[in-house]
């Protein structure tokens, strides 16, 4: 593809997870995949800079024989090689958009930040909270747990409260629906779907749930615990039925739909099959889900 090698492709041999990261764990090589990065900007194919612009653009003090031996071993593996110069590897930008997000260096906490919805069983403003990466969405008076959010500090701000709220739910969104259909956000593996009990669930009884669907990820064990109703939200009968009564579920946040953040509207009717039951009422129509444990929709009821 053009802006993208034109070199055989080279891996580091299978299994050695150390080597890479070995490889990004100095100074200067770090800031040579940065400033690359750098470089790019938001448009166009990625930049190639020669050997002198990449050193003036790197700020670390290191002579030039330095600076060529670190940017040596990123060559193949994070790094491409051309006749006008250097410029990253699609391995290489992943490491950059990591270190931009601030995912594994970053240190932030903030909150509480008002949500914008009351605590659906105590009546309480619910609160969010970040630290340690996680953003929490829980009420501080009966301590219901309605959200635990993985997501990079760099670019939260906690001045523009709205801004970062809808990123928030709509980065979270990104995440679930990739689990919903069966693709691990994190290595596109194949999703493995279970029901369980409210007791089989770790946030049991901070999270009140009839059934809890857990969704996981075998390869790299990423995982989700979710009501149904935060499950199926995306379904397009439920989508189209909301969004005719005025209801867009795809960017109202989720902690503002009760069925999707509490099963009073879940009915089990069976655990042997799993075959659960949702309903979604609006200015006084119905809609129910029917669904297995697979998140198939059986029926679409409408009443």
């Amino acid at each position: 593809m053009p802006g993208w090698s034109d070199r055989e492709s080279t891996t580091l041999p299978e299994g050695d997870d150390e080597a890479a990261f070995a490889l990004v764990g100095n100074e200067t090589r770090a800031e040579i995949i940065r400033a690359l990065g750098e470089a790019r900007g938001q448009e166009g194919a990625r930049p190639i800079l020669s050997f002198s612009e990449l050193h003036d653009a790197v700020d670390v003090d290191v002579v030039s024989s330095q600076f060529n031996y670190h940017l040596q071993q990123l060559l193949d593996y994070y790094v491409d090689q051309t006749e006008d110069g250097y410029r990253l590897r699609p391995e290489g930008s992943l490491v950059y958009r990591t270190i931009k997000a601030g995912t594994l260096s970053d240190r932030d906490s903030f909150g509480p930040l008002d949500v914008g919805f009351d605590c659906y069983y105590c009546g309480d403003p619910a609160e969010g909270v970040y630290d340690d990466g996680m953003f929490t969405v829980q009420c501080p008076g009966c301590e219901t747990l309605y959200d635990l959010i993985l997501v990079p500090p760099a670019t939260l701000d906690p001045d523009d409260v709205d801004g970062l709220l809808h990123r928030i739910d709509q980065f979270n969104r990104h995440r679930r629906l990739a689990f919903n259909r069966d693709v691990c956000p994190m290595c596109a593996n194949d999703v493995d779907t279970q029901f369980m009990t409210s007791e089989a669930s770790p946030f049991d009884p901070v999270q009140p749930r009839e059934v809890v669907v857990h969704q996981s990820c075998s390869h790299c064990g990423s995982q989700m615990y979710v009501g149904v109703g935060a499950a199926v939200i995306y379904d397009p009968g439920l989508v189209s039925f909301c969004f005719e009564r005025g209801i867009d579920v795809t960017e109202t946040p989720l902690w503002e739909l009760e069925f999707a953040m509490t099963d009073r509207s879940v009915t089990v009717r069976s655990r042997d099959p799993w075959e659960v039951a949702v309903e979604v009422a609006v200015d006084g129509d119905t809609l129910e889900l029917v669904v297995d444990d697979r998140l198939t929709v059986l029926e679409r009821n409408y009443s």
